[in-house]
């Protein structure tokens, strides 16, 4: 009787895995979900959908089963450069308390106004990608899109069960200023600067950032052109996957989708999305993220930074 109640679980088991499957395949682009998409499947068994927007927000309206996940996606490290990716086990343990599993399908959203907000969805998701867990998606247009469209929003916060997920740092999804420095002399890696123009070019900073500037030979794309947010009142959906990648050729990335490409930003939010872009919309295979970026790299004295020019200058 034992063996057969066994083999009953362990069937039921395999359908809802089936099934869970499946509906991440009928997802489309795993990694972008729309918000009609999500509506149909919010009881979907395995999916978990994180709101990682303001914590003030999620008291005041949310999606319904939503947990409230605001963070600490990034923290101080050991050597006291902040916004940095926390330690592996303090990741783990946080996601666990958030009801993620081995097998969940993370849906991640924001306040979905502003590009900056699709790029702390961005930044979890590179975080959860970091940690080995790749069944990561974006909602498209975040919180702003479900409100836009007239969906259910509740106000009773999520308790999820604790989860059983386990994370290894994967270390060809991070780079170091150790790396930087190498890719500074070579010309086999891209490096992506995703701040505003004025930031790069060096007329503007923020005031924790140490020095003006850009990363020698680094290529502009900066992540506020990657949505369209606010272009006739719209939420902060992701541009067309052409219009993305005609971009990508405008700013000097290559073709092939094997080569390394390093994103950076100021504190690595902004590089969060030019990541997500790359990797996740466009199949560059071989994307990072510069941790520290410019807020580590600008500390560091050896490591040169031009102003008053844009780094990459196309060949005619």
């Amino acid at each position: 009787m034992r063996t057969y109640k066994v083999k009953i679980a362990a069937l039921i088991a395999a359908v809802v895995l089936i099934a869970s499957s499946a509906v991440v395949a009928a997802a489309g682009k795993k990694n972008l979900v729309s918000v009609d998409w999500l509506a149909r499947n919010l009881k979907t068994p395995n999916i978990v959908v994180l709101d990682v927007g303001a914590f003030t927000q999620y008291e005041r309206g949310h999606i319904p089963g939503a947990v409230r996940a605001f963070g600490p996606w990034q923290t101080m490290n050991d050597e006291f450069v902040g916004f940095m990716m926390p330690k592996v086990e303090d990741l783990v343990r946080m996601l666990r308390s958030y009801g993620v599993n081995n097998n969940s399908y993370v849906i991640l959203y924001d306040e979905g106004v502003t590009a900056q907000d699709t790029a702390k969805s961005a930044r979890a998701l590179w975080t959860l990608h970091a940690l080995g867990h790749d069944k990561a998606a974006i909602l498209d247009g975040g919180f702003a899109a479900w409100k836009q469209a007239h969906k259910h929003i509740s106000a009773k916060p999520a308790v999820p069960m604790p989860g059983n997920f386990t994370g290894n740092l994967v270390n060809s999804k991070l780079a170091t200023l150790e790396d930087v420095k190498k890719a500074l002399h070579s010309s086999h890696v891209i490096l992506l600067d995703d701040r505003l123009p004025e930031e790069d070019f060096g007329h503007e900073k923020k005031s924790y950032i140490k020095r003006y500037g850009h990363l020698p030979e680094s290529r502009l794309w900066p992540a506020d052109f990657m949505t369209n947010a606010g272009i006739e009142f719209s939420p902060s959906f992701l541009r067309d996957t052409a219009e993305l990648r005609q971009m990508a050729k405008g700013v000097g990335i290559p073709s092939d989708r094997n080569i390394e490409i390093i994103t950076y930003s100021n504190r690595g939010i902004q590089a969060a999305l030019g990541y997500y872009v790359l990797h996740d919309l466009l199949g560059y295979r071989n994307v990072k993220l510069f941790d520290g970026s410019i807020l580590e790299a600008a500390a560091d004295k050896s490591v040169t930074m031009e102003t008053n020019g844009w780094g990459y200058r196309k060949k005619m």
